[in-house]
């Protein structure tokens, strides 16, 4: 894959700073101010955020072998990795770590500006690869965590059309309904690269379109795709039998890779979001039995209680709570549960149905809610994984669950410690990271805690962050008779341009 890119030459007289990448200095001015074809950052520096990359974000993306990325770096330029991938992996790097995090937004910069570059030289042949779709992947996932979510949308509709261009969303099927871009793998590890990526861009347009509303690019009838093979298999270049989407969860005693149960987590989130935006009639919201709509709810219940009981060994918990893809997927899988009984209660209240079901979405609510935070207090690395904006949207849903239980005469204590919980949690992460989504986040929940007459020292605190972006993003209903939040973006007028200072 990495062997048909055409070299970048260096033009920039710039001199780039010597200094070990584990010793930032000042000179960080250095490579911010160099133009396109500037001169590449220190070896050492390239290694040492590439290895923060593999080591603390690749789970988020497990596209490409990591023994033989880093090797491709040592190949000849022409036998690279593209620049815009290069680039991209090394802001991701940068941006999980403190010392580095000046050189993120620059270095996302380079990676837009050599991408676009690509894209508007010869006919389509430099942007239209593995790796351009894989780089516009990750872009976009950059993108959400520092809250550019229109240019993040835009970045994965790219990804998407590539991917599909090239055929990616049909690797594993026999169609001849367009002339391939791409030739056969040349082995299966290669093919197995190729459904990664396909499966990665598949996980953020399902997450996306669940949190946002935003309509999904990629129709499902049209994967024809297996699942992404174990992480064991693919490092070690073992051939590995896996299932398509559409069969894995109907199928008694099938296993999976914990990739393919992060895409069956993004896939039962997506659904129940789609099921949440259903408005029925009354007569059919009281026809609990035999009505489609209540069909479709426990059809997409049953799917999400058999992915958490069938989780492979490597995503259970507690066992695996310092895996980041286990604590991910839990948590998806019980932020869908939360989606899916709000808008049942909705519905029920709304249409007057027995009682008994209104006791029951709200215990199957407030169990999934306090799962999320029983996840949250037993990880590790809690403050990392905040940087990814659906678990800050999962922490606010979970928090919706404790906002809207019934107030009783007496003092709810455990209510009020669970929101405070999170509510400390947002500040630490906003504070620790300045990550503005934490921050908008911890904002609003502030001021609904507020509203509640849940007042409390850490919402006081909440109310000290500062706001600072006119885009920051806020999760509101889309509509009077939504029963869920989503990311909304506020007006764009006078928004500031990003820049390495953002």
């Amino acid at each position: 894959m990495f062997g048909t890119t055409e070299p970048y030459t260096s033009q920039s007289s710039s001199e780039t700073p010597g200094q070990h990448p584990s010793q930032p200095d000042d000179s960080f001015t250095d490579l911010v101010s160099v133009g396109l074809f500037e001169q590449h950052p220190p070896p050492e520096l390239i290694v040492f955020l590439t290895n923060v990359y593999f080591d603390k974000w690749y789970f988020a993306a497990p596209m490409f072998q990591r023994a033989r990325y880093s090797m491709s770096l040592h190949l000849p330029p022409h036998m690279r990795p593209p620049m815009c991938l290069q680039y991209i992996v090394m802001a991701l790097g940068a941006d999980i770590t403190k010392t580095h995090r000046k050189l993120a937004i620059p270095f996302y910069q380079r990676a837009r500006a050599y991408m676009q570059a690509d894209e508007m030289r010869g006919d389509g042949q430099h942007f239209t690869s593995v790796a351009h779709a894989q780089a516009w992947s990750l872009i976009a996932n950059f993108e959400a965590q520092q809250l550019f979510f229109a240019q993040s949308s835009m970045s994965l509709c790219k990804a998407i059309r590539i991917a599909q261009m090239l055929g990616l969303h049909r690797v594993d099927g026999q169609s001849v309904d367009a002339i391939p871009l791409l030739s056969p793998p040349r082995d299966w590890v290669e093919a197995e690269e190729r459904r990664r990526t396909w499966w990665v861009i598949y996980c953020s347009d399902r997450l996306v379109c669940g949190s946002t509303g935003w309509p999904a690019m990629i129709n499902e009838h049209d994967i024809h795709t297996r699942l992404p093979a174990s992480e064991k298999a693919f490092e070690a270049g073992l051939e590995e039998l896996t299932s398509p989407l559409t069969s894995i969860l109907h199928q008694e005693g099938q296993n999976f890779s914990s990739f393919a149960g992060r895409v069956l987590a993004s896939s039962l989130f997506y659904q129940a979001f789609q099921q949440s935006l259903q408005n029925i009639p009354d007569e059919e919201a009281q026809d609990v039995k035999t009505s489609l709509y209540w069909k479709r709810h426990r059809e997409i219940d049953n799917d999400l209680a058999s992915l958490l009981n069938c989780l492979p060994d490597d995503l259970k918990l507690p066992n695996s709570i310092r895996c980041q893809n286990a604590t991910f997927v839990n948590i998806i899988i019980h932020t869908s549960i939360i989606l899916l009984h709000r808008a049942a209660l909705s519905t029920i209240e709304r249409a007057g149905t027995p009682h008994h079901m209104i006791q029951q979405c709200r215990a199957r609510l407030v169990a999934a809610a306090e799962e999320i935070l029983n996840i949250l207090r037993m990880m590790p690395d809690v403050n990392d994984m905040l940087k990814n904006p659906m678990l800050t949207f999962s922490m606010y849903m979970a928090s919706l669950v404790f906002l809207d239980q019934p107030t009783s005469t007496e003092p709810d204590y455990q209510r009020q410690e669970n929101l405070d919980f999170t509510l400390r949690l947002m500040i630490l992460a906003a504070k620790t990271w300045g990550n503005p989504v934490t921050r908008s986040m911890a904002i609003q929940l502030a001021v609904d805690m507020r509203q509640r007459g849940l007042d409390s020292a850490a919402v006081e605190k909440a109310s000290e962050l500062p706001l600072e972006r006119s885009t920051v993003p806020i999760l509101a209903k889309g509509d009077n008779d939504s029963s869920n939040f989503l990311f909304q973006l506020n007006n764009f007028e006078n928004s500031p341009e990003p820049t390495a200072d953002t």
